[in-house]
């Protein structure tokens, strides 16, 4: 099979990757499409040492072979990327989830991913994807269900000041996701008027420099979600939030020995002192993810975000446009004898269709207006 790898920290496309075989409790999936991660640019610089496998954690797909559930056998389905290990008795169900000690994690840890033909799962991890989400939708479940899981762990009381920061995949998502979930008071920051104009219902905040930013928002906000991406992000989302608040990490980034990332004691001496709660936040639940997708905002937003789509044969340059200014997401599909000439879309011409709604519901009989189809 085809596949994207990741050969001591050098990206490469193989096309006779052995196809994997699934143990007794997993199904086969025949991958349909897979969304290019900020994390694997972050493996190939060294984020997991002496990671070389498939790479790849968001997919949707098809189960080809389940021994354990036939039932499954042609389902579109997605999945949870912690594979669980029998070892762990925790009782705490997410600690299962999220942090069993001897896991795999699909495109991750020790375990294939999911930039290729197939790929294997365990079964309890699969989750069904719902008829009236497309393809290019549901390749969303995994990042949106890491947004999910910021609700999960209940740091926002009603009625708080809240911060995003980041107007990437991640910010994005968390960002409408909120505002859909009946959060109020949502201050979104980011560097890209346009990419912040795409979530609908937030405060919206260019920053210009960090400096000014901390000086006219420096602690003003109850819960600050840092999802920039960046390792100087932190900085900024400690200094917006109060004192005896909460600091919410999303980002993960490769160690390396880059002057300009913040010492530790420029962040804790803040978060002592000020009595500041720092929460990690990683992978999020499926059920809740899958049904925010079907949220009309939700959906406008992820057709929105995808900047390209190509093929698996042309992975190393998806990959390169992935890392292209005005990029947000990029996907691969893999039935390649369908694949139309790749393109790199800006965010503003995928976002053509949630401007004509706008404009629907400016006018007095908006169910009268035909709206073209959204962009493929």
């Amino acid at each position: 099979m085809r596949a994207l790898c990741c050969v001591h920290r050098e990206l490469r496309l193989d096309r006779s990757y052995p196809t994997p075989t699934p143990q007794e409790s997993e199904a086969l999936v025949r991958v349909l499409r897979a969304g290019i991660c900020s994390t694997d640019f972050q493996i190939l610089a060294g984020y997991v040492p002496d990671y070389n496998h498939v790479l790849g954690h968001e997919f949707v797909g098809v189960v080809e072979r389940c021994t354990q559930q036939p039932s499954l056998v042609g389902k579109r389905v997605v999945g949870e990327i912690n594979c669980p290990c029998e070892e762990c008795t925790d009782p705490d169900p997410i600690f299962r989830r999220n942090h069993a000690p001897f896991r795999t994690v699909l495109g991750i840890i020790n375990k294939d991913g999911t930039m290729a033909d197939y790929c294997t799962l365990p079964v309890a991890n699969l989750h069904l994807v719902p008829e009236g989400l497309t393809d290019e939708e549901a390749c969303f479940a995994e990042p949106l269900a890491a947004a999910c899981r910021v609700l999960e762990q209940q740091v926002i009381a009603r009625g708080a000041k809240v911060a995003v920061l980041g107007d990437g995949k991640l910010g994005l998502l968390i960002a409408q996701l909120l505002v859909v979930r009946g959060v109020e008071a949502i201050t979104h920051f980011g560097r890209h008027d346009d990419k912040l104009e795409l979530v609908e219902g937030t405060q919206r905040c260019r920053v210009h420099s960090s400096q000014d930013t901390m000086e006219q928002y420096g602690g003003a906000f109850d819960v600050c979600i840092e999802a920039t991406g960046s390792p100087q992000g932190v900085l900024l989302a400690a200094a917006l939030t109060r004192p005896l608040g909460t600091l919410v990490l999303k980002s993960t980034c490769a160690i390396g020995n880059d002057a300009s990332v913040p010492a530790w004691t420029q962040i804790a001496n803040d978060i002592v002192v000020n009595e500041k709660m720092l929460v990690g936040s990683r992978c999020g639940p499926f059920p809740p993810a899958l049904a925010a997708l079907q949220d009309a905002r939700i959906k406008s937003l992820v057709r929105a975000m995808v900047s390209g789509v190509f093929s698996l044969d042309d992975g190393m340059k998806a990959m390169e446009a992935a890392k292209a200014k005005g990029a947000i997401k990029v996907q691969l599909r893999m039935d390649t004898a369908t694949m139309q000439q790749p393109t790199l879309l800006s965010w503003r011409e995928r976002g053509r269709d949630k401007l004509l709604k706008k404009m629907a519901a400016e006018l007095k009989s908006p169910s009268k207006m035909e709206l073209p189809e959204p962009l493929p």
